[in-house]
This record gives C-alpha cells, structure tokens and sequence, in this order.
C-alpha cells in the first residue's frame, strides 16, 4: 500500500487565498465609497495610491528575484488598501504609495512573504509612518459617534476609514461563511466594551470606523493571530486589554487600537504555544 506524505493543509474546504483576500477587499468597498463621498478627491487618490504601491513593489520584488508573481491573489491590492484607509484624508499622495512600498517589500516579502510575517504589515506601515511624518499623520479632526447619523456618515472622521462605520456590516457575510474567525472579533469587542465602560469612559470615542477596521480586519490576520481555538479566545481578549490600556491612558483609542494590535502581534506566538492541545496519550516535555 502506498502513502502519499504532502505539506499542509491536509484538510481543503474550497476555500484559497484569492478568495479571502478579494471576499475582504470587496466588503471594504463600500466604505472607500463612503470615504470618497465625504472627503472627495483626497481620499480617492490616497486609496488608488495605496493599491498602486503595493502592487508595484510586489511585481518588482517578484519580477526581480523571478519569483511566480502572485498579483491575483489579492493579497497586495487588500493590503494596499488597508494601508490606504488607515491615513487622514488630506496626506499628499506620495504617503500612502510609500507606506505600501514599505509595508509589501519590508514587512511581507523581507520575512518571507505571505503567511510568514510576524507582524501586520498595514499596522507595521501605520507606525513607520507615524514615526516618519508625525506631523502629517495626525487628523484634523476627532470622531464621536454620538448619534445614528455619525454611524452611517461621520462628519468628524479622523482617518479615512472612520468615514462611515456601517460601511463595514459586509463583514457579517464574510463571518457566516467562515472567511473570518469569529472568537477575535467577539471577544475582543466584548473586553473592550467592559474595560471602558469599568474605566466610566465614553463608548462614543471607542466605536470609531478604525476601531472596528481593526476588529474585524486588523486582528483577524490569520498570519500574526494564534491558529488555535482557545488561542484565539486569548488574543482577543489580549487585543482588547491592550487597546484599552493604551487607549485610556492617553486619550486616544484609535492609536490605541492601532498600537494594541501590534502588540498583540508580538504576543500572538506565545499564546498559541500555550494554547496548543496536549496529544492524546501525550506528556509533558
């Protein structure tokens, strides 16, 4: 009898790495429209910026060091996108096309390319570019969800993806048909949502398009979370904690959303590796 011994996954639900990736970015479309209606040009051309970076340095990286090149997959244009929500609206273009450039060709494709990098290149990108243009990076406004009409369009928007927060509700979808893990997402909004309201701060601040962008988006890499189902029941509270903490202390929960997670990140390995369940028969090392 002959045996077949391949590399993992063993198991195939139909379900590729094209999929996820234009299932993700296709939901977030909504809110680009959204983001487009309120902010007009700048954000349009701040989010083809974006998706313009990431596919040119991922074709250059893979053209260069004759690599199969995986454009279709998504993976570069979502990334590029995200990157692109996660600036004010009235940075200079040339921001969110180097912040792509950095995130695909530093962050993925220089620790190994997709699945093997440690931390999210979007949330990685958001602090480099913190770090280098301060002074841009900071929005002009603070947004408040303080009435139904900032969940459908937020006038106060900061950066481009609080624009509309509802815009996101397409994450349902990719929820049910299990495109998204739903143990991160749920208790990190649960952990969030105890420890402010706990703290007696104002849940209007917190709710924001980034944090949510965060939630479903940001923390549900499946490249820089735990694979493991109680894993994941940890980091989200984890993601959540740290949020809060950072968020309460300063003021500032979006960055503290933003700086939360990459933190999580960094702690993400350690949870999985306590979390992995003990083989049947197994024992202790």
């Amino acid at each position: 009898m002959a045996f077949t011994v391949s590399p993992p996954p063993h198991i195939k639900e139909g379900v590729s790495v094209k999929k996820l990736m234009w299932s993700r970015f296709i939901v977030l479309l909504p809110l680009c429209l959204a983001s487009i209606y309120l902010f007009g040009f700048p954000a349009l051309g701040n989010l083809v910026a974006g998706v313009l970076g990431a596919v040119f340095i991922e074709l250059a990286i893979q053209k260069t060091f004759k690599q199969k090149v995986t454009i279709g997959d998504g993976n570069a244009v979502y990334l590029g996108l995200l990157i692109a929500l996660m600036v004010p609206p009235a940075v200079p273009f040339w921001l969110p096309f180097i912040g792509a450039v950095f995130g695909i060709g530093v962050v993925k494709h220089a620790f190994g390319g997709l699945g093997s990098y440690m931390f999210h290149p979007a949330l990685a990108t958001w602090v480099f570019l913190k770090l280098s243009w301060a002074s841009l990076m900071v929005p002009t406004s603070v947004p408040q969800l303080g009435s139904l009409s900032d969940l459908i369009l937020e006038t106060g928007a900061g950066f481009i993806a609080d624009a509309s927060p509802i815009a996101m509700i397409g994450v349902l979808y990719l929820i049910a048909r299990r495109y998204i893990e739903w143990r991160i997402p749920l208790m990190y909004l649960l952990t969030t949502v105890v420890l402010v309201f706990l703290l007696g701060d104002p849940l209007s601040y917190v709710f924001t398009g980034s944090f949510l962008l965060g939630v479903f988006f940001l923390a549900t890499e499946t490249s820089t979370s735990p694979i493991t189902k109680n894993g994941r029941l940890v980091y989200g509270v984890a993601c959540g904690l740290l949020t809060v903490i950072y968020g309460y202390f300063t003021g500032n929960y979006i960055e503290g959303t933003f700086y939360g997670l990459l933190l999580a990140n960094a702690i993400a390995p350690m949870i999985e590796r306590s979390t992995v369940p003990k083989p049947f028969g197994g024992v202790e090392a």
